[in-house]
């Protein structure tokens, strides 16, 4: 019988940004939230999360298998970060149903030191192979976005897998069919390593001032970005009341 209040709410929910729904989330009580669960899905629960600080403690009103599908959705970053705030136990029980693309992320950033670059890394960002022409590349970026979405740049690598460059999105939008994805290509676009000292960074951090700068390991290879939260975040963290 609350169906049609639930789809009314959900209906005017779509128009408000999700740091706004957050807030609302939060004054609502557990079983209110409940309702809440059932009417969004886990995609926008994870997105809802990330703009609370607390999530750990709603994350357990959720049925585990729910509460993985949420964790799955969530960016990477995100996703340690409130797995490190939940009980063990819970913990333990996640582990085994989490997809293993979700494990590898997590396990990744998980391995870094706090005070290194690749512990603020996610890896939601869209990658492609510099041999490819405008449409294949189009046609790939449609098909990374449908798991990735920050697009605004799309992070180039060789034939080797090595990063080459970045292309801005809407350089590609733009192009031409019988352009060459070549010339789209920052090459000189700046990059950090994984196991630079964040503090070691900031300053470049800064100076760049990129909506995303990416990550690569000791071979030169791409592994995840730092987004703009992340790197306003970082900026906050190390100066404090300079910033």
């Amino acid at each position: 019988h609350n169906q049609p209040k639930l789809l009314e709410i959900l209906i005017q929910c779509l128009d408000y940004h999700e740091n706004d729904i957050a807030e609302a989330f939060e004054l609502l009580s557990e079983s209110e939230r409940k309702s809440w669960y059932q009417m969004f899905g886990p995609e926008q629960i994870a997105e809802i999360f990330s703009y609370i600080d607390d999530p750990d403690s709603y994350l357990k009103e959720l049925p585990l298998d729910e509460a993985a599908k949420v964790l799955s959705f969530m960016d990477s970053d995100d996703a340690v970060d409130l797995l490190e705030e939940i009980d063990e136990s819970v913990k333990e029980k996640l582990r085994p149903i989490l997809h293993e693309d979700v494990k590898a992320d997590i396990q990744l950033i998980h391995s870094y030191d706090e005070e290194e670059i690749g512990s603020l890394m996610t890896t939601n960002y869209i990658c492609m192979k510099k041999t490819l022409n405008i449409r294949q590349a189009m046609r790939e970026l449609i098909v990374q976005a449908g798991e990735n979405d920050n697009i605004s740049t799309l992070y180039i690598v060789d034939e080797n897998n090595k990063f080459s460059g970045a292309i801005d999105l809407k350089d590609l939008i733009i192009a031409r069919e019988n352009d060459d994805l070549d010339d789209l290509i920052s090459y000189s676009y700046p990059y950090l390593l994984d196991c630079e000292k964040i503090s070691d960074c900031i300053e470049k951090i800064k100076d760049y001032a990129e909506d995303s700068l990416p990550v690569l390991n000791d071979k030169k290879e791409i592994i995840g970005i730092l987004t703009a939260q992340d790197v306003i975040e970082a900026v906050d963290d190390e100066m404090g009341e300079d910033y």
